[in-house]
């Protein structure tokens, strides 16, 4: 054994058994919810409607529970339980602060986009529709990028902890994790993401429950006053440098702070970047976009910040204790920033019950985001790429077949660099400090595609390339200057990495602007012109089929300057004119973005400015009661997080799960 490893708690079979077993039992399982969906439901996959929106209808409960689900990254639950171990309390705040902001804004950009992009299947599509050719194709690598990096930062965490706990070899480990996830995303498209990311979920919020409160109760810790104790004395023994009274039990952390705002920002570039979440607001009805994704947003908030705080000061109080993995040595830089502290922490406490807890919750957590990952990706390669540039005259039925083959591809070449970026030295945190710099370039002018009318087409196409290269530069610069060289040491440390994630993302907000004035369109946008894009029908509806009754009132009522015309790429499919909102749907549909642009603001300036900062302001260390009221109250936040998701879809889908039980039992 090398001085950076440990002796597995679990053999091997437990690492292929949860990663084959629970992912192929997960695969059967929602191939089976797909047929039963397509049989008694008539929702049917094959259809690229289906597969890429999910029909449009999903309801407040999964839409929430999909966000959820994609934001609650195997990452957010290693990386927020390393961070308070090496930062304090602040680290867990600053984690899931860093994540509750971004969602709730996104709550706008999904109502605003089901206003003025009502038969959108990608956001690219919008893109495309806007700005032409160039900023499609922009915009489409931009994504990509976003989206390979995203998966290489899930699967280098999550292969660590499986490795750590079972012995199972990180590169197996690596890809075998995607194998499940890719066969059931196959078989049941964005619906079939939408229910595994239920019952991912579910399991998350229980498991995270059990391991939280099975540290707190523990025989090596004893109680919250113990914890108490022990954490403060951990401060005057090895004082955290430039925390408040080097306390781990303060929230004056500069460097926790600094962790804080390159978090925010890369995780704005990552939601926006993400076409997934573009997709799952496309999917929800009209009248769940909005309440979706701020439930959704304020409910995770609860996981990292419960789960983070317990584990990561647990760590530190037990981390000098006989039942403590690396008892007799210090635990590693390498262990550290492969996110090892939650699966220590959970051994210590729980021996063996603590190490399959975690293997699980962290497969649980890679396999529902992956799954989002992998539509996402399929959705632009088959449409974006396929049938816009490739086939134009493609039929469904082949698109469809370019979209599974995406999704293996995806999943090949996903793990084929995450095992190059392991062998050349990247981990977890790595990832983790550096993906702002790759995600932030877009994070501006891609909302402004349905915000701002004035943005041009110049700017649009300018400024994130300029923001890339802004990025790197300072990243790489600032990596030399603070660390001596440029090598992975210097590139992960955190000031370089902020200081280029800022430059990423301030650089296009600047230059968007000023070259939207100074390299202006003809004349502001209409954003009528988005509804060139509209719905497509299944190949197997007959040429002569005789239109639907919505169908014949909106060739009667629309209004010809709405109603647009397909867009060439979109030729060979039959064309649906679909749904112009009506002027109630539209009143609605503004009054929502008041409200999520109103709550996003004031979730902003009380979680990321008032409550963090009147703390670092007054240099407060915790006492013992205000620090259990603190966990406590992170503890009640996850449970009602666990009700939410428990049955909150269930009542959303009653309607369809009696339909479906009908069927079943009745034949019809």
């Amino acid at each position: 054994m090398s001085e950076s490893s440990i002796v597995p708690p679990l053999s091997q079979g437990w690492g292929y058994g949860v990663i084959i077993g629970i992912g192929m039992a997960f695969a059967v399982v929602m191939m089976g919810v797909t047929h039963l969906l397509r049989k008694y439901a008539h929702e049917d996959n094959n259809s690229f409607e289906t597969y890429s929106t999910a029909g449009r209808s999903v309801g407040v409960g999964l839409t929430a529970t999909a966000v959820i689900s994609s934001w609650a990254w195997s990452t957010a639950l290693l990386s927020s339980s390393t961070v308070t171990y090496s930062y304090g309390v602040g680290g867990a705040y600053w984690f899931g602060a860093g994540c509750i902001v971004q969602i709730c804004l996104f709550a706008l950009l999904a109502i605003q986009s089901k206003l003025k992009t009502p038969h959108a299947h990608t956001i690219l599509e919008v893109v495309k529709v806007r700005y032409g050719t160039v900023a499609h194709i922009v915009y489409m690598a931009l994504c990509l990028i976003n989206n390979l990096i995203a998966v290489i930062n899930m699967l280098l965490g999550a292969s660590a902890s499986i490795s750590a706990l079972t012995g199972m070899h990180t590169v197996a480990s690596i890809f075998l994790l995607p194998v499940g996830v890719c066969l059931y995303t196959i078989s049941g498209g964005l619906r079939a993401t939408f229910v595994t990311d239920w019952a991912h979920t579910v399991a998350l919020f229980i498991i995270v429950l059990y391991l939280a409160l099975k540290t707190l109760t523990s025989e090596q810790l004893g109680s919250l006053h113990d914890l108490w104790e022990a954490v403060k004395a951990a401060g005057v023994q090895s004082p955290v440098d430039g925390n408040y009274n080097g306390s781990y039990l303060t929230m004056t952390s500069p460097s926790a702070v600094e962790f804080g705002i390159l978090h925010t920002l890369g995780n704005f570039g990552l939601v926006i970047m993400d076409s997934s979440y573009w997709q799952k607001a496309y999917s929800a009805d009209n009248a769940a976009a909005t309440p979706g994704y701020l439930l959704g947003g304020i409910v995770y908030f609860g996981l990292p910040w419960c789960l983070g705080t317990v584990m990561g000061l647990a760590s530190i109080a037990l981390q000098h204790t006989p039942d403590w993995p690396t008892f007799g040595r210090a635990v590693t830089t390498a262990e550290v920033n492969s996110g090892l502290i939650l699966p220590y922490a959970g051994m210590t406490v729980a021996g063996s019950a603590g190490a399959v807890a975690v293997v699980i919750v962290v497969f649980m957590a890679v396999t529902s985001t992956t799954s989002a990952e992998l539509i996402a990706v399929s959705s632009i390669v088959s449409s974006d790429i396929y049938h816009t540039y490739i086939r134009p005259s493609a039929s469904g039925k082949s698109i469809m077949v370019v979209s599974h083959l995406a999704c293996v591809g995806f999943t090949i070449v996903s793990c084929a660099v995450s095992v190059a970026v392991y062998y050349g030295g990247g981990s977890l945190t790595w990832t983790l400090y550096f993906l702002g710099v790759i995600t932030c370039p877009g994070m501006v002018t891609m909302p402004l595609t349905v915000l701002w009318s004035r943005q041009s087409k110049v700017a649009a196409i300018v400024s994130p390339i300029v923001g890339l290269f802004a990025g790197l530069a300072t990243w790489l610069s600032t990596a030399y200057y603070y660390g001596g060289e440029v090598s992975v040491a210097s590139t992960g440390l955190t000031l370089p990495c902020v200081f280029g994630t800022v430059a990423s993302a301030g650089v296009p907000a600047v230059l968007t602007v000023i070259l939207s004035f100074v390299f202006p369109d003809d004349e502001p946008f209409k954003w009528s012109k988005f509804n060139a894009i509209e719905l497509i029908e299944d190949d197997s509806i007959s040429e002569d089929s005789t239109p639907s009754v919505d169908d014949e009132k909106f060739s009667e009522t629309s209004d010809p300057e709405h109603a647009g015309s397909a867009p060439p790429e979109l030729a060979s499919y039959k064309l649906k004119p679909g749904h112009i909102p009506t002027a109630g749907e539209v009143k609605y549909m503004q009054r929502m973005s008041i409200v999520a642009g109103s709550t996003a603001a004031f979730l902003f300036l009380v979680i990321w400015i008032i409550w963090p900062f009147s703390m670092y302001g007054t240099r407060f260390e915790f006492s013992e009661s205000f620090f259990s009221g603190w966990v406590v109250v992170s503890l009640i936040w996850v449970f009602a997080g666990l009700l939410v998701v428990v049955f909150l879809p269930p009542i959303d889908g009653r309607h369809k799960i009696i339909q479906i039980i009908r069927g079943v039992t009745l034949g019809k």
